[in-house]
């Protein structure tokens, strides 16, 4: 069965809002063996979302829409889909009923315009909105969301399972790994593994990604068993660069292993400001690992905070390796990184360019100072400076 997301909202043209519902819908559909064929974009315009419809009658089973359910001039989604089936908007008194109760319980005032929310095709199912107002709206081949991710959230899954009952879908459920990768640019994997991508039936691509590139495996669930053979022969050829799968992350793992080894972890930053800080506090439960994480952005900061030496700032500067050693050393927890560096655009030297940043890495006695030169805008600098250090923690407590 093939589907066609329709994300319907001048915003999303105009880059006045990030799309992040579809990629939710494609999570959602693969479990019940719905492929999605194609995905449209189009503004608030009744045209527009007609013609984007005909398109996905011509080749899908079902088509999807989202956003254009509100109560403004511009939601005009179910207008455009009542026009195109021939079918007259109409209200049932009961979600009206519901709506103002809604309104009511948030202390809002309901307005007439807001009966809008609640029209829907003659004839359409509709599933309720547990997170907001407008409830999703299903008729031939045709169900709308409102495009509040919440919301979507709320009855896409509701919505899947009644429609995979009436349709008696018993689908080859959509099976997907991918295996995460740093340190190997995308062309070189290519020409490590392309030739092990034989095997009909199994979609494969790499996809560049902020924390590393995906190789990324699609197929039915009924083929997971050549994936895997597959999996073990990428693995025999990428190694250690190969750090996770599917859903693991470099922060997540540092953080698994050491609340295994019952270790404690602390970093100390520079040119990323807190950046890597931040990579580790957004993992769940790293409150029982990360005890800190200082920006030491002055010198006179690494001095007091990190017991780095003056004589070897005034010696070597504050971007080098020995600075990078210090600041690692003067942490107190079990494993550590330091990070300082020249992020840009500013401030480099023919001697120290800039995107050059020193790495301390530590668990324990074990001490490594990573020297790389990034490339790119000063955010970018800094975001592969995390990546890169997260990298080196976790390779080297995996040695353990």
């Amino acid at each position: 069965m093939k589907a066609m997301l329709i994300l319907v909202g001048t915003e999303l043209l105009n880059g006045g809002m990030v799309d992040t519902n579809s990629i939710y819908m494609a999570e959602e559909l693969n479990k019940y063996g719905i492929e999605i064929y194609s995905k449209m974009t189009v503004k608030d315009s009744i045209h527009d979302i007609i013609n984007a419809i005909e398109f996905g009658r011509k080749n899908c089973d079902l088509i999807i829409t989202s956003g254009g359910l509100g109560p403004t001039i511009d939601d005009i989604t179910k207008e455009a889909v009542a026009e195109y089936l021939g079918k007259k908007l109409i209200v049932d008194e009961d979600e009206l009923l519901e709506l103002k109760e809604k309104f009511r319980e948030r202390d809002i005032k309901f307005l007439d315009i807001n009966v809008k929310e609640v029209e829907k095709p003659e004839g359409a199912v509709t599933f309720k909105n547990g997170a907001g107002m407008a409830p999703a709206v299903y008729i031939d081949g045709i169900v709308s969301f409102p495009g509040v991710p919440a919301e979507l959230y709320d009855m896409f899954p509701k919505f899947l399972k009644w429609y995979a009952k009436e349709k008696n879908l018993n689908s080859d459920e959509i099976y997907i790994k991918d295996l995460v990768t740093y340190g190997i640019a995308e062309s070189h994997l290519d020409n490590m593994i392309s030739d092990l991508f034989t095997e009909e039936g199994i979609e494969y691509e790499f996809l560049v990604k902020s924390f590393g590139i995906l190789i990324r495996m699609q197929s039915k669930l009924s083929n997971k068993n050549i994936v895997e053979k597959i999996v073990e022969k990428i693995y025999n050829r990428v190694g250690d660069n190969i750090f996770g799968e599917d859903s693991e992350r470099l922060e997540s793992l540092i953080i698994d292993r050491l609340r295994k080894d019952k270790k404690t972890l602390s970093v100390a930053e520079s040119c990323t400001g807190g950046l890597l800080a931040d990579s580790f506090v957004n993992v769940s439960g790293a409150s029982e690992v990360f005890m800190e994480g200082v920006v030491t952005y002055s010198n006179e900061a690494k001095m007091e905070r990190l017991g780095v030496k003056k004589e070897t700032l005034e010696k070597f500067g504050a971007v080098s390796p020995e600075t990078a050693r210090e600041m690692v050393l003067g942490l107190k927890t079990d494993a550590g990184i330091s990070v300082t560096g020249i992020a840009g655009p500013g401030g480099g030297t023919p001697e120290k360019p800039v995107g050059l940043v020193y790495m301390g890495i530590r668990n324990g006695n074990e001490i490594s100072v990573e020297k790389k030169i990034f490339k790119g805008s000063r955010r970018k600098v800094r975001e592969r400076a995390v990546l890169h250090s997260l990298f080196c923690l976790n390779k080297m407590l995996k040695r353990k």
